[in-house]
């Protein structure tokens, strides 16, 4: 299992750069969530900018895509293109700093429960991923598909099983999971089994998601939580 640091790429962060490339430790690039979508020009700024951090490492790379409005199988035929076209935009980002992984947030919101949409999500979410997982899977990426305010991971579990692709699996974000979920974080890493490729590990006070460090959260972080034979992040292409 790798370990990854997760980075926005702003300058001050440089210097950590040696210290994370000697524990041979990995880079998730993120930013491009919030800081990065509100301008043609912004995306431009965030990609330069961690195209200077790539530069300086040559360490296994992972990107946290956008995930504001990323509903890749959204009724509105609109909404669908705008999201295709950032995707797009991410794939390149992907193929031009050797990401190894891409984390993207499921794209399932509290609508899906309220109107019982949840088999309709299911069932244009696979159909979207078996058209377009293959791209990323032939240039090396993989895709791993982070829970957000899901009860469960069953869903998830049954979106990646009916697509069937070994690129395509599931990343488990502790602090999602310990704000929305009755179940408990092993619970979670058993149901998923093999298809978590990728685990966030951040704490919070349940009330919410705004960022606490550990020490002060409420999530008790001890013993063996992750598989054993969890698969590596890919290095760089």
């Amino acid at each position: 299992m790798n370990l990854i640091i997760c980075l926005t790429g702003e300058a001050e962060q440089l210097a950590f750069l040696p210290e994370i490339a000697s524990l041979g430790a990995g880079i998730e690039l993120g930013s491009y969530g919030l800081a990065g979508i509100r301008s043609e020009q912004q995306w431009e700024a965030r990609v330069r900018l961690h195209q200077e951090l790539r530069a300086r490492f040559a360490g296994p790379l992972a990107i946290h895509g956008p995930f504001l409005g990323m509903e890749f199988a959204h009724l509105d035929h609109l909404i669908r293109a705008a999201v295709q076209r950032r995707l797009d935009m991410l794939f390149d980002v992907a193929l031009q700093l050797g990401a190894g992984r891409i984390i993207l947030h499921s794209g399932y919101t509290v609508e899906m429960e309220l109107f019982d949409l949840d088999e309709q999500w299911l069932t244009g979410n696979i159909s979207f991923w078996q058209r377009e997982i293959q791209r990323w899977a032939d240039a090396g990426i993989q895709i791993v598909l982070e829970n957000d305010i899901e009860k469960s991971p069953d869903l998830l579990i049954r979106l990646v099983d009916g697509v069937g692709a070994p690129s395509l699996g599931l990343c488990m974000d502790i602090g999602h999971q310990h704000v929305f979920s009755s179940l408990d974080a092993p619970e979670w890493v058993r149901r998923m089994g093999r298809r978590l490729l990728h685990v966030h590990l951040h704490d919070n006070d349940r009330t919410g998601e705004a960022a606490e460090e550990r020490r002060a959260g409420r999530w008790p972080i001890h013993g063996r939580l992750y598989p054993p034979s969890s698969p590596a992040l890919p290095g760089r292409a």
